[in-house]
């Protein structure tokens, strides 16, 4: 078949499902595992507030990240793109099965009891997250996608889904890795991830203070992640990329907890150069790529922009 057909298939297929886990509610249902998440993390922002000069509903673009919640977790999949990456995964396997690689299986990790499958997953996992968030800043050309995320200057429950559709490029392919060698399903995917994994990264973004000053050397938490998001960099290409361990960023010295320095000011330098609509931000990094961006005098909107910040 074509790359057309194929992808005309898994279109369908998927817009289907999407119709059908809209109608069914149920725990391992991401349509209603990720607002669940987002409902709690913002009950948190409520009852434990980091910042008392902003209520969450009024902090500064939060009607915005939420649309980004919409818009990645929802709408994607109606645009066609996990459709898209079902094509890619399909050609791949038809790819390996053509040399001679029937089965890319290292270990089918289901012959381990639950405890040990759901251990060894969540771990391998949650390093893959890391290195591809950690290749987000290290790489150039990603870093001019990853930069939308950091041009935030506030930060709640929702900015975690304020990131560009791009970086499912990057974070996909490391994911699948592990689905393909151990032999995986959409199944453990949605146990394991969604609950575990995007708990904690929705909670890292939350405006929330965590009075256990232990849980920040092993968790991700606000408290060390508003870090990550600092506007002065404390490394060349960042620190704490933690997305549920902390353990990735202490081996490889990227863990940075500073409890004498206060609050970091958030965004990016060239703050002022960030589109603040939402379909700017869409064609922003393609624009920044494919022009001599730094070269660009600044317009007389984002100098009056600059002027009233200062």
């Amino acid at each position: 078949m074509s790359f057309f057909e194929v992808f005309k298939q898994y279109f369908v297929a998927f817009k289907d499902a999407f119709v059908q886990q809209l109608a069914n509610p149920a725990w391992d249902n991401p349509f209603y595992i990720i607002p669940t998440i987002c409902l709690t993390t913002f009950i948190l922002e409520l009852t434990l507030p980091r910042k008392r000069d902003y209520a969450p509903l009024k902090r500064k673009g939060f009607w915005q990240d939420l649309f980004y919640v919409i818009f990645t977790d929802y709408l994607l999949l109606l645009f066609g793109f996990w459709a898209f990456s079902a094509t890619i995964e399909y050609f791949f396997r038809n790819g390996l099965d053509g040399i001679g690689i029937s089965s890319p299986v290292i270990y089918d990790i289901k012959t381990l009891p639950f405890i040990i499958q759901f251990l060894i997953i969540f771990i391998l996992m949650d390093f893959m997250q890391w290195l591809g968030h950690f290749l987000l800043h290290r790489v150039n050309f990603l870093w001019k996608f990853h930069k939308i995320h950091h041009a935030q200057e506030t930060l709640g429950f929702a900015s975690t889904r304020h990131f560009h559709w791009a970086e499912f490029l990057v974070f996909k392919p490391l994911l699948f890795i592990v689905f393909l060698t151990l032999n995986l399903g959409a199944n453990e995917f949605v146990a394991i991830y969604l609950w575990v994994g995007l708990t904690f990264t929705f909670f890292s973004h939350c405006n929330v203070k965590v009075n256990a000053k232990w849980f920040n050397y092993i968790f991700i938490s606000p408290e060390t992640h508003y870090w990550h998001h600092a506007k002065k960099v404390p490394q060349r290409y960042g620190v704490n990329f933690a997305s549920t361990l902390t353990i990735w960023d202490h081996l490889f010295g990227y863990f940075y907890y500073p409890q004498d320095k206060g609050e970091p000011e958030l965004g990016v330098e060239d703050q002022e150069r960030m589109p603040r609509s939402f379909f700017g931000q869409f064609v922003y990094p393609f624009k920044s790529l494919f022009s001599r961006e730094k070269e660009r005098p600044l317009t007389r909107a984002e100098k009056r922009r600059m002027a009233k910040k200062k």
